[in-house]
């Protein structure tokens, strides 16, 4: 039985997504304040963590910061609460490394279908991919989520890492944007965005993969992108 952990200072919200939960046959741990659920997670093994922002004494993306830069519960997957006007809240909580966002209220259909989605998402990007990947002088270790380029560590972001690692467990083949919008993005990401080229933009800058050396990334016009074996 997979542990859901709830994060939510509102009693009558944090009951009904504790019965959403349950009734589909999930663990259910619950916290109403940022520093009570730190320690859940370091105390228990948790598959999902569902995040309320407005926390009484830690906001949520602090929070989702904290999980995102963790040598062991990095990768676990993490769906945030917000307000109806929280918009940018949310799309700035997807920047640092969630996986999806629900608005309040919400119904609980809505709910069990994004936490299944993430669920399902999450641990079949872990379960492709290889732990570790030698391409040339770039060393990519999965569950360590190290990236090494001549033995010189480079500090990538959340999302960086997942587009990197997507790619890269998949050499040779065209990924099509929403492809990997699907993978790493969250149902609400829309394909037309420019999200995953900001990214790429990025890691190419990180990766030293320019325009007149470029020995990683691919960009098929109007398609998506190929990691080059």
């Amino acid at each position: 039985m997979e542990n859901i952990l709830i994060v939510d200072d509102d009693p009558i919200t944090l009951k009904i997504l504790c019965a959403a939960i349950q009734t589909r046959g999930f663990a259910v741990i619950t916290a109403t304040t940022g520093h009570d659920a730190l320690l859940l997670l370091q105390k228990n093994e948790v598959s999902a963590l569902i995040l309320d922002l407005n926390l009484p004494d830690i906001n949520g993306l602090e929070i989702l910061k904290q999980v995102r830069n963790h040598p062991i519960i990095n990768s676990i997957a993490v769906i945030i609460v917000t307000e109806n006007d929280d918009k940018l809240e949310a799309i700035l909580g997807l920047e640092i490394g969630a996986d999806d966002y629900i608005t309040k209220p919400f119904h609980q259909r809505e709910l069990i279908a994004r936490l299944n989605s993430v669920l399902r998402r999450t641990q079949q990007m872990h379960t492709n991919m290889h732990s570790y990947l030698i391409f040339n002088d770039l060393h990519i270790d999965i569950k360590k989520r190290i990236v090494k380029k001549n033995n010189d560590v480079i500090d990538l972001t959340f999302k960086e890492f997942e587009i990197l690692a997507l790619l890269a467990t998949n050499p040779g083949e065209v990924l099509p944007r929403d492809t990997i919008l699907n993978a790493i993005g969250g149902l609400t990401y829309n394909p037309e965005t420019r999200t995953i080229d900001m990214h790429i933009s990025s890691l190419r800058k990180k990766l030293r993969d320019t325009d007149k050396k470029k020995n990683y990334i691919d960009t098929v016009s109007s398609v998506g992108y190929r990691f080059r074996k």
